[in-house]
């Protein structure tokens, strides 16, 4: 009961994070991407719910609706999917081949087509046999495609779908969204860690049930597929909401054309320049808020235009702070000063943080660079 009772409150809870990116996030740009992802929560919510409702004979009130969630299952691995290349391709776009991801749907509905308009006292009357032996909502026989197709399927599709997220995951336009926006990457990549832990769960569970006593079944077996179930909402749910910063990047998420690219490159780079001219840079308590004061430049669009080619402020402005270092090593700076006086004099307010930013540029130390320099300068 305890366990039916938290599984009824994790979908009511999938059904509000569904509803609130449906009608509440509204996102400014683009409505596709939070789309798919509500769907995947709704229709998920909608499908899990039809277990309580057999269980608990309320789909006597509804007889009609029963095999309803039996092809909409197979619509929760597209829109997963669709949520996530929408991302990753920064695309927000349905190609004229994603018509076959709705193959497994169509085909499943066609199939409980007679059942689905079935006099309703012969549909009742069948739902009343259902309650009495629940085994039947996996091995009745009601359509034109054997159920035990439908088991299989429901096992397989998932999983297939994680595997297209995973390649999703691992390709060049992920990688191109982590180098600029790595929450946005990591919403993917833990929403698609989150699926395949659940549905690789589900698929050894089912395989367990056979080399397992009858009694061991009826006990804790019986119960696991809710516990996962539950597990894996609440998880999912939870994250989400938590993580108000995701759900700000799917408010604010925009298609990036070529064009734009450009232009926020260009623009990048003019600001660059006027930093390096003014030596903004030197001041080590240089925040973006103070700069974006001192470029007349709202912190929002600063912000813009150093993630569409940086990772963050901090690589931007230290980058520009080691070039200004570099210059300063090519002419002698070290014969009279030290390496943490370059340091104050470049902008860094720490001595470790300036190491660690030319390391990570030049692949090298200070002194290392200088006697480079000073080895190719002798070869000359």
């Amino acid at each position: 009961m305890i366990i039916d009772l938290i599984y009824f409150i994790n979908i009511v809870l999938s059904f509000i994070v569904g509803f609130y990116l449906f009608f509440q996030l509204q996102p400014l740009h683009h409505k596709l991407h939070t789309n798919a992802l509500a769907l995947y929560f709704v229709l998920n919510a909608f499908c899990f719910s039809f277990y309580l409702l057999i269980k608990y004979e309320y789909i006597l009130y509804v007889p009609y609706f029963y095999k309803i969630p039996a092809p909409i299952t197979y619509l929760i691995g597209p829109f997963a999917y669709f949520h996530l290349r929408f991302i990753i391709s920064k695309k927000i776009q349905i190609k004229s081949y994603d018509w076959l991801h709705f193959i497994p749907f169509v085909l499943f509905l066609i199939s409980y087509l007679k059942f689905y308009f079935m006099d309703l006292a012969e549909k009742e009357a069948y739902v009343r046999l259902l309650i009495s032996d629940f085994s039947l909502t996996y091995t009745d026989h009601v359509g034109i495609i054997p159920e035990y197709v439908n088991s299989i399927g429901r096992l397989v599709h998932p999983l297939l779908y994680v595997v297209l997220q995973w390649i999703l995951i691992y390709s060049t336009d992920a990688k191109a969204l982590k180098e600029k926006d790595k929450k946005l990457y990591k919403w993917g990549f833990n929403f698609t860690l989150l699926q395949t832990i659940f549905a690789l769960s589900l698929l050894v569970t089912v395989f367990t049930l056979p080399g397992i006593t009858e009694e061991v079944q009826n006990s804790f077996l019986s119960k696991l597929p809710a516990i996962l179930t539950i597990s894996f909402f609440f998880t999912i749910s939870i994250y989400l909401l938590w993580k108000q910063d995701i759900l700000r990047k799917l408010k604010y998420f925009k298609v990036e054309y070529p064009e734009d690219d450009n232009e926020k490159t260009n623009k990048l780079a003019e600001l660059t320049k006027l930093v390096e001219e003014k030596a903004y840079f030197t001041d080590v308590d240089l925040s973006i808020s103070k700069l974006s004061a001192l470029l007349q430049v709202s912190q929002q669009e600063l912000s813009n235009l150093i993630n569409s080619e940086y990772s963050s402020y901090n690589e931007w402005i230290n980058q520009i702070r080691i070039n200004y270092c570099i210059s300063l090593l090519t002419n002698d700076f070290l014969k009279t000063y030290d390496v943490e006086y370059l340091a104050t004099k470049s902008g860094f307010n720490s001595k470790n943080t300036f190491y660690r930013s030319f390391k990570r540029i030049t692949n090298t130390t200070p002194t290392k660079f200088v006697q480079s320099i000073q080895t190719e300068n002798e070869l000359l």
